[in-house]
C-alpha cells in the first residue's frame, strides 16, 4: 500500500501512522500548503490519502487520483474536500469525528469565561503599572456568569458537550438547529430554538458549531449580528468561514458585541483585515475585546495522538477488508460502493 499524506502537521516520522496501517505500508510524507508542491506522479500512484486542512481536494486534484481508493480527513470539518468529484471517482471521503472533543469545548468555554470575567482587560491594565492598574469594576465586559444564556448554534456532538459544560457554570442553555429530531431537547432538558432570530435575541453568549457549507457560509454578518442583544459576547472555535469579520468588526466597534473570541480564520494564517489591524495594534477600542488564538482549539499530545492513529486506521480498514468508516460523500458515490 502506498500511502500519501501530503500536508502533515507534526514533526518527525509517521510512527503513530505506520503502527495503525501495519509494516507494509509505504507512507510518502510531505508538508506541503499547495496541491502543486506534490508530485503528479506521486499523486497518481497513491493507494490512499491522509489530508489535513492546507490542502483541498478539488475537482484538478481529484482527476489525478488515478489509483487512490480513500481519502481521509485527519480532523472533523471537510469543507475543503470536493465530495462531489471525488465520488465521482469513486474515491470514499471519510473524516475522524471520533477523537475527545473535549478539548474543543474546554477552548470554547475558557474563552467565553474568560471575556465574561474580564481577565484580558485586567491583564492590560495591570501590565503597564501595578499600583496604577489595580482598580476592580473597570472591565465593561465583565459580568456574573450564572445565569448567563449560553447558545450553542449547531448542536452536535461538540454543541452538545459546550452546552452541558455552560449549564455546569450556572448558566441557563439553549440550542438552535433545524437538522435535530423532534423532542431532542427533552433528551438534554435544555431550550430549543426553533429560528437563528430567536436565539440570537436570547443569547447573552454565542458559540457556533456547525459544519462549513453552502447554508452556513458567513452565517454570522452583519444582519445577524444585529439581532444580537447589546453585551453579547461571541465565540468561534468550528470554522472561520461562518463568520464574516467585516461584519464582526462592526459588531465589537458600532454593534451590540461585547467581546468576540476567534480561534479559526477564512484564510489561515489570516489575511490582512482592519479587525485584526486593529487587535494587532492594541487599539483602544478594541483592547481586552477580542481574545484570538491559533486554530489550536482541538490540540493536546492526547488528542492529536488520536487523531493520527484514527485517520490511518480508517485507511486501513477500508484499503484490508472493505470496511468504510465515517464516510461523508456516500451520496456522490456508485451504489455499490456505498458503506
Amino acid at each position: 500500500m502506498k500511502i500519501l499524506m501530503p500536508d502533515a502537521q507534526f514533526p518527525g516520522a509517521p510512527d503513530v501512522e505506520q503502527e495503525a496501517l501495519g509494516a507494509d505500508a509505504e507512507i510518502e510524507l510531505y508538508r506541503g500548503v499547495r496541491a502543486d508542491e506534490i508530485s503528479d506522479a506521486s499523486w497518481a500512484d497513491c493507494d490512499a490519502i491522509l489530508v489535513w486542512q492546507d490542502i483541498a481536494v478539488d475537482p484538478a486534484l481529484a482527476a489525478k487520483l488515478d489509483k487512490c481508493k480513500i481519502i481521509v480527513r485527519c480532523g472533523i470539518g471537510y469543507d475543503r474536500m470536493n465530495l462531489e468529484a471525488t465520488g465521482a471517482r469513486g474515491i470514499p471521503v471519510c473524516n475522524v469525528p471520533t477523537y475527545d472533543f473535549t478539548d474543543v469545548m474546554s477552548s470554547t468555554l475558557a474563552m467565553s469565561l474568560a471575556l465574561m470575567r474580564g481577565l484580558f482587560t485586567y491583564d492590560r491594565f495591570l501590565k503597564p503599572d501595578f499600583a496604577a492598574g489595580w482598580k476592580w469594576g473597570v472591565a465593561p465586559e465583565m459580568r456574573r456568569v450564572r445565569d448567563q444564556n449560553f447558545a450553542v448554534i449547531g448542536c452536535g456532538r461538540i454543541g452538545t458537550g459546550v452546552l452541558l459544560r455552560a449549564q455546569g457554570f450556572g448558566m441557563t442553555p439553549g440550542y438552535y438547529d433545524p437538522y435535530l429530531p423532534t423532542g431532542h431537547n427533552n433528551s438534554l432538558g435544555v431550550q430549543r430554538f426553533d429560528s437563528l432570530e430567536d436565539v440570537l435575541a436570547w443569547a447573552d453568549v454565542v458559540s457556533i458549531h456547525t459544519p462549513l457549507n453552502d447554508e452556513t457560509r458567513n452565517m454570522i454578518n452583519r444582519e445577524t449580528i444585529g439581532l444580537m442583544k447589546p453585551g453579547t459576547i461571541f465565540v468561534n472555535c468550528a470554522r472561520g468561514g461562518l463568520v464574516d469579520l467585516d461584519g464582526l468588526e462592526w459588531g465589537l466597534r458600532d454593534g451590540p458585541l461585547a467581546a468576540a473570541a476567534l480561534d479559526v480564520f477564512p484564510e489561515e494564517p489570516p489575511a490582512s483585515h482592519p479587525l485584526l489591524t486593529a487587535w494587532l495594534n492594541e487599539d483602544e477600542w478594541l483592547r481586552g475585546r477580542l481574545c484570538i488564538t491559533p486554530h489550536c482549539s482541538f490540540y493536546s499530545e492526547a488528542t492529536f495522538a488520536e487523531i493520527r492513529h484514527g485517520a490511518a486506521a480508517t485507511a486501513a480498514a477500508y484499503l484490508r477488508d472493505g470496511s468504510l468508516i465515517n464516510c461523508v460523500n456516500e451520496a456522490h458515490l456508485p451504489a455499490n460502493q456505498e458503506g
